[in-house]
């Protein structure tokens, strides 16, 4: 009965610790309001989804959780961290800027993996952001001329 016992608690303390070691990283970190709008060649971007990707700072080893936003038919967009136009995390992004299945041809380059530029997230008033999307190179258009071929 003893040994049953023993067994019943090591089994509901791993349980716990399991739980709060897979929460703990749920940990919610300062946030600000932050909108904005993504142009080409200065007309609005539909349908671009804008990621903000959170860098480490000073010596801390954590970051926060990387922000999202789509583009509205305007280029505008607002973004989302924990919860639906919440705002990005405090501290240094890399912003990108890449297509949804619904994105609209585009002469400038939209690709998610690319960095597009960084930006500080700071202080408590709401941000508004600009970013104009580079041009294509020229191998950019040629893949997507090689794409319409296939």
């Amino acid at each position: 009965m003893r040994i049953f016992r023993a067994y019943c608690v090591a089994i509901c303390l791993s349980a716990i610790f399991l739980f709060v070691g897979c929460t703990g990283g749920l940990e919610k970190f300062p946030l600000v309001d932050v909108s904005g709008t993504v142009t080409c060649e200065g007309k609005p971007v539909p349908n671009a989804i804008v990621f903000f990707e959170p860098l480490r700072s000073g010596e801390s080893a954590t970051t926060g959780k990387q922000g999202f936003a789509t583009t509205d038919s305007e280029g505008r967009f607002v973004v989302s961290t924990y919860g639906e136009n919440d705002g990005a995390v405090v501290g240094k992004h890399i912003i990108r800027v890449g297509k949804t299945e619904t994105s609209p041809p585009c002469d400038c380059a939209l690709n998610a993996n690319v960095e597009l530029k960084q930006v500080e997230i700071s202080g408590d008033e709401p941000i508004e952001l600009a970013f104009e999307l580079p041009k294509k190179s020229r191998r950019q258009r040629d893949e997507v001329l090689e794409d319409d071929d296939e």
